[in-house]
């Protein structure tokens, strides 16, 4: 696209205009975000920080009812999530129950979000409820709740945190358990009045029930027997008596492992057993079926998406400054794909981006066998993705060097008309312009940064939908993140060369055509491969039970779960790449600004925590 087009004042001032309703969109979406978590004035919601027995520090959302005092105290519950997330997965549960009248801590687990990081599993001290049990005590000490009403609940490895809290203190009233099944420790009476959820479909099922089918066969296992006193019980039926603290029941809606913290008919049957439990005072109760969480939910989706989008508008108006205009060119026009090379390369790539499960399998065998990882690089779940991205990385550079030798040269292609280079006749780049560039993508990010700090800082609410995305930092989460990233650009650099270079299609009639056409198709590029990957793993799953995937002791489940992360990622930042090469007809400006968005989002979002397997 040409300087021209990009200087031209009604273009500027449509920018002008674009950016104008990015921002508008962000601020709306998390104000509503903000005011659906407070149930519109009816909940009041905080952060608080406390300390663990151990002395590592926690935070927590708190969410307590208008009403709530020390004349007046309610019933309170603890919330903790799974093992790949941070407070705000629980927000769905935590919504609904405090606008039922309980209070709700709604914890970031140790080693996850702000709180601090777990110490070594060997030692004495180590907390294996991950903060679980001093967030018990924690909420019972607060004036406003009942110590006597109150009860735990987690998703996944949350809800074993809490099954564990729960096990060793009868005084609890209630657990919920989502994700996660009993264990053989468990009897009629203890853990007091739990309710199991666990998705027909949970990718972890057979690994925590040792059944095929749940819903056939869980209900006749010797856990079951233990846990209800007699032997098989029905599903879906209550049993016991709430005042004796020996009510029991197993609810299995057709959903997998993730869906468990989003879906209303769980979180229906979560507020009715806390209610029966628990008590709340009557007049806070709502149908446990009117759910607003979903609206929090996709505001914050929309205001993750008016972040990105306004990069677009912004970047178009910097690039124009004085500063930033010798960036702007127009991609060489000495070479266009083919529709034939295309789908060739794609191929390839494809059959690359497949080795995910066996390079992270190599990964860990080398963990384990040779050199502990985690002592350098703390965060196990980057580390997989950043070793397959990398290896992926160097595997296609070096078969772009032998294309671009034996093939592009002969014909006259050089690096320049890849956007590698800045001059025609061999490689070289100009400091200057790699500077402006550097800082143009360092300014960007700090724009994107700084909408979602004030958001979590005066709103309470951060940049996610169902998984966790982007949070502001924590200084060990900022040494995470100048940690991995110069692992992360390189990545970024040869997926520019690739997309932006090998791949790269034919102009269309207009700038915009144009970028939309090569968006899309460079999509389908990176994102096309996993999607399939997906439905090897999960058509059978829905048709037949069976897990494809499943790896030693359930690991391949986990990072197949952390592919839905990683595609939303590839394909956001997919768009800004190509966004910003029709721009600048360099791959450079795009990946850094690409690798500071993901080593935010993996420093932000990722557990630093052993995995559980």
């Amino acid at each position: 696209m040409s300087r021209k087009f990009l200087l031209d004042q009604r273009n500027r001032q449509k920018a002008f205009i674009a950016l104008a309703f990015c921002i508008a969109v962000l601020i709306a979406a998390v104000v509503l975000a903000s005011r659906t978590q407070q149930d519109f004035g009816r909940v009041e919601v905080t952060d608080t920080y406390y300390s663990n027995d151990n002395g590592i520090n926690i935070r927590a959302k708190l969410y307590k009812p208008r009403g709530a005092s020390s004349g007046t105290r309610l019933p309170g519950v603890v919330y903790i999530h799974g093992y790949q997330n941070n407070r705000e997965t629980g927000d769905a549960y935590a919504i609904e129950i405090a606008r039922r009248g309980m209070v709700v801590l709604n914890i970031d687990a140790i080693g996850r979000g702000h709180s601090g990081i777990p110490g070594d599993p060997k030692a004495a001290d180590f907390d294996n409820t991950y903060g679980g049990r001093s967030s018990v005590k924690y909420l019972r000490s607060l004036s406003f709740v009942d110590p006597e009403r109150v009860g735990i609940m987690g998703h996944s490895l949350g809800a074993e945190m809490a099954y564990l809290v729960a096990m060793n203190d009868p005084s609890l009233r209630a657990l919920v358990l989502t994700g996660f099944a009993y264990t053989l420790d468990a009897t009629p009476t203890m853990p007091k009045n739990m309710l199991m959820i666990i998705g027909k479909y949970d990718e972890f099922r057979e690994r925590m029930t040792t059944t095929r089918d749940i819903e056939k066969e869980w209900m006749a296992t010797e856990r079951t027997r233990r846990a209800f006193g007699f032997a098989i019980p029905e599903l879906g039926k209550t049993y016991g008596d709430f005042s004796a603290g020996n009510a029991r029941r197993v609810f299995v809606p057709h959903i997998t492992h993730v869906h468990e913290s989003h879906h209303q008919g769980a979180i229906a049957e979560t507020i009715i057993w806390l209610k029966a439990a628990l008590a709340p005072p009557e007049r806070y109760w709502v149908d446990p079926h009117r759910q607003i969480w979903m609206l929090k939910e996709f505001s914050t989706l929309a205001a993750m998406l008016a972040g990105f989008a306004l990069l677009l508008p912004l970047g178009f108006i910097l690039l124009g400054t004085k500063i930033f205009l010798p960036l702007a060119q127009k991609p060489a026009a000495g070479y266009n794909c083919s529709v034939r090379d295309y789908k060739k390369y794609v191929t390839i790539n494809g059959v690359l981006l497949w080795l995910y499960l066996p390079l992270i399998l190599f990964l860990f065998g080398i963990h384990k066998y040779l050199i502990p990882i985690d002592g350098v690089f703390p965060m196990m779940m980057v580390n997989a993705v950043v070793w397959w991205f990398l290896w992926v990385s160097i595997i296609g550079f070096f078969l772009f060097r032998r294309w671009f030798v034996t093939q592009a040269a002969p014909r006259g292609i050089s690096l320049f008309d890849m956007g590698v280079s800045d001059e025609a006749g061999s490689f070289r780049l100009h400091a200057d312009k790699l500077a402006r560039a550097l800082l143009l993508a360092v300014t960007l990010f700090a724009c994107m940064y700084l909408a979602e700090y004030l958001s979590e800082k005066i709103f309470i609410v951060n940049f996610r939908f169902v998984w966790p995305f982007f949070n502001d930092l924590t200084p060990y989460r900022w040494r995470m993140f100048f940690l991995y990233l110069p692992w992360i650009l390189l990545c970024f650099l040869q997926t520019g060369i690739f997309l932006h270079g090998q791949l790269r299609k034919s102009p269309r009639s207009t700038p915009m055509q144009t970028f939309l056409s090569r968006a899309t198709s460079n999509i389908l590029a990176l994102c096309l491969p996993l999607i399939m990957f997906l439905l090897v793993q999960y058509v059978p799953l829905f048709m037949t039970g069976f897990i494809p995937f499943a790896g030693p002791n359930g690991l391949f489940v986990v990072f197949v779960i952390n592919l839905f992360h990683i595609l939303a990622l590839l394909a956001i930042t997919t768009v800004i790449s190509t966004w910003f090469f029709e721009w600048t007809g360099r791959i450079y400006l795009g990946a850094v600004l690409n690798a500071l968005i993901v080593a935010w989002s993996f420093a932000a979002s990722q557990v630093i925590a052993p995995i559980p397997v």
